[in-house]
Protein backbone atom coordinates (compact mmCIF):
# COMPACT_ATOMS: atom_id res chain seq x y z
CA UNK A 1 0.00 0.00 0.00
CA UNK A 2 1.50 3.46 -0.61
CA UNK A 3 1.92 6.04 1.17
CA UNK A 4 -1.28 8.43 0.54
CA UNK A 5 -3.50 5.69 0.63
CA UNK A 6 -1.83 4.60 4.54
CA UNK A 7 -2.28 8.43 5.41
CA UNK A 8 -6.20 8.43 3.83
CA UNK A 9 -6.72 5.48 6.11
CA UNK A 10 -5.25 7.29 9.26
CA UNK A 11 -6.57 10.01 8.47
CA UNK A 12 -10.39 8.81 8.14
CA UNK A 13 -10.32 6.13 11.10
CA UNK A 14 -8.52 9.42 13.50
CA UNK A 15 -11.35 11.63 12.10
CA UNK A 16 -13.93 9.37 13.46
CA UNK A 17 -13.31 10.09 17.02
CA UNK A 18 -14.98 13.46 18.08
CA UNK A 19 -15.70 15.23 21.10
CA UNK A 20 -19.44 15.61 21.12
CA UNK A 21 -22.51 14.37 22.91
CA UNK A 22 -24.51 11.04 22.93
CA UNK A 23 -26.68 8.79 24.62
CA UNK A 24 -25.57 6.74 27.71
CA UNK A 25 -27.83 3.62 28.45
CA UNK A 26 -25.80 2.66 31.36
CA UNK A 27 -26.15 6.09 33.56
CA UNK A 28 -29.02 7.04 35.59
CA UNK A 29 -30.06 11.05 35.05
CA UNK A 30 -30.88 12.77 38.19
CA UNK A 31 -34.61 11.27 38.35
CA UNK A 32 -33.39 7.73 37.73
CA UNK A 33 -34.06 8.41 33.90
CA UNK A 34 -31.76 5.66 31.57
CA UNK A 35 -30.72 6.81 28.29
CA UNK A 36 -28.79 9.83 29.21
CA UNK A 37 -26.88 12.69 27.43
CA UNK A 38 -23.32 13.05 28.46
CA UNK A 39 -19.92 14.91 26.76
CA UNK A 40 -17.67 12.49 25.29
CA UNK A 41 -16.09 10.28 22.49
CA UNK A 42 -19.34 9.26 20.68
CA UNK A 43 -17.24 6.61 18.44
CA UNK A 44 -15.65 4.87 21.74
CA UNK A 45 -18.56 5.59 23.72
CA UNK A 46 -16.12 6.93 26.27
CA UNK A 47 -17.36 10.17 28.72
CA UNK A 48 -14.83 12.71 28.71
CA UNK A 49 -15.65 15.97 30.39
CA UNK A 50 -13.03 18.49 29.33
CA UNK A 51 -11.19 18.62 25.84
CA UNK A 52 -7.80 17.82 27.82
CA UNK A 53 -9.31 14.51 28.28
CA UNK A 54 -10.26 14.04 24.57
CA UNK A 55 -6.72 14.96 23.24
CA UNK A 56 -5.54 12.27 25.86
CA UNK A 57 -8.08 9.90 24.54
CA UNK A 58 -6.85 10.71 21.42
CA UNK A 59 -2.76 10.07 22.19
CA UNK A 60 -3.30 7.17 24.60
CA UNK A 61 -6.71 4.96 23.01
CA UNK A 62 -6.34 6.19 19.14
CA UNK A 63 -3.03 6.94 18.29
CA UNK A 64 -1.65 3.59 19.38
CA UNK A 65 -3.73 1.01 17.35
CA UNK A 66 -3.07 3.58 14.31
CA UNK A 67 0.63 3.31 14.58
CA UNK A 68 0.35 -0.55 14.99
CA UNK A 69 -1.84 -0.58 11.86
CA UNK A 70 0.00 1.82 9.72
CA UNK A 71 2.94 -0.80 10.69
CA UNK A 72 1.33 -3.70 9.16
CA UNK A 73 0.24 -1.40 6.11
CA UNK A 74 3.53 -0.34 5.41
CA UNK A 75 5.04 -3.67 5.73
CA UNK A 76 2.86 -5.46 3.57
CA UNK A 77 0.69 -7.16 6.08
CA UNK A 78 -2.97 -6.03 5.78
CA UNK A 79 -4.28 -9.40 6.34
CA UNK A 80 -3.90 -9.53 10.52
Amino acid sequence: MDKAKIILTVKTEFLRHTWDTFSDESSAGPRGDRNVTVQGCPRCRKRLDTYDQFMRHLANDVLPPLVDLVLKLSSGDANT
